[in-house]
């Protein structure tokens, strides 16, 4: 697995952060785009880590703010098999 930087760390967290400012006043499809860089830069990176399943649970519930429930089920599916994998693979912690 890819070890990022304190300073990609960094800016990944700040797009969380910023996301999750928006879905709290009630901007959801901006909150789903900020979104896309903190996702991407963990998928990309091969990092399967609480923070990416994190990441997924806060679109799931921007989703669902939106009322698609289908899309809503399968990010928090994802957010589930990413905890799954990383607590059945003590290396990936």
């Amino acid at each position: 697995m890819k070890n990022m930087t304190t300073s990609e760390f960094s800016r990944v967290r700040t797009g969380y952060e910023r996301a999750l400012a928006l879905y709290e006043a009630g901007r959801f499809k901006p909150a789903i785009t900020a979104l896309k860089r903190p996702i991407r830069t963990l998928e990309y990176g091969g990092e399967k880590t609480f923070f990416l399943a994190k990441c997924y649970r806060l679109l799931a519930a921007c989703h669902q703010a939106l009322d698609a429930a289908g899309l809503a089920a399968h990010y928090e599916r994802e957010a589930g098999k990413i905890e799954i994998q990383i607590k059945s693979d003590p290396e990936d912690r």
